[in-house]
């Protein structure tokens, strides 16, 4: 896939910023500490041009990140708008992976969710030896709650459960986890709910704390936040992400 030279060097400008994370596998659970990052836009022998990053990892976050054979990142590609019932609200973003969920189940999953917001549906497009079913949604803390305290009796869900049930048949990894990451953009800083299940009921049960969640979380003021479901008996519980010890 080639990025237009735009694209890259807006990837320089975030890299050198210390704007855009560093994480492995694509994974917001396995975040690594970085040093001295330097991102410059070179030409390859082929004429294409890349971007080339140098700098330091810390190495236990290395090692614990699992195999990493190179630099990759995650780029999101615009499928189409539903407008749906309520036009002049602010939509929310719905991207899923390209290598699990075609285009039709996007734009169906985006059609069911926009009777309460429109919606943006994208392919997620990454690269990565991990079979992990990634599905994100971008949804503003204005329009958290504006759905109400329980996102699990919205539209949003019926899309989500829609999206989840129409996954790519892949030999080998039929029982490969999905993972839904929910992000909220508070002003102030970023909360990142993050759910891993192949069951749809461990799925709603996180959404329906979710608002409640991003509120305890967003007390503390700035950068971001990451936080886990973890399903315990028949109900479960947000779990912050430990920072990295130093």
């Amino acid at each position: 896939m080639a990025l237009s030279d735009q694209m890259l060097y807006e990837m320089l400008d975030a890299l050198n910023s210390g704007s855009m994370p560093v994480i492995g596998q694509h994974d917001w659970t396995k975040p690594l500490r970085t040093m001295d990052l330097e991102a410059r836009l070179v030409v390859m022998d082929d004429g294409e041009r890349a971007v080339r990053l140098t700098g330091l990892v810390d190495q236990d976050d290395w090692d614990s990140a699992g195999p990493i054979g190179g630099m990759s990142f995650t780029a999101m590609e615009k499928i189409g708008h539903a407008e749906g019932l309520h036009p002049d609200r602010e939509p929310i973003s719905l991207s899923a992976d390209h290598g699990w969920f075609d285009d039709d189940a996007i734009a169906q999953a985006s059609t069911i969710m926009s009777q309460v917001v429109p919606v943006d549906g994208n392919r997620l497009l990454q690269f990565t030896a991990m079979e992990l079913v990634r599905v994100v949604i971008e949804i503003s803390y204005n329009t958290l709650v504006l759905l109400g305290p329980n996102l699990a009796s919205s539209a949003i869900w019926d899309g989500l459960k829609y999206l989840l049930t129409h996954r790519k048949t892949r030999d080998g990894c039929e029982h490969a986890p999905s993972r839904i990451e929910i992000s909220t953009d508070l002003g102030s800083g970023k909360v990142v709910g993050i759910i891993d299940t192949a069951d749809p009921k461990i799925a709603r049960a996180g959404l329906r704390t979710y608002r409640k969640a991003v509120d305890t979380a967003g007390r503390v003021a700035g950068g971001r936040k990451v936080i886990i479901w973890k399903p315990e008996d028949q109900d479960g519980v947000w779990s912050e992400l430990e920072p990295p010890r130093e």
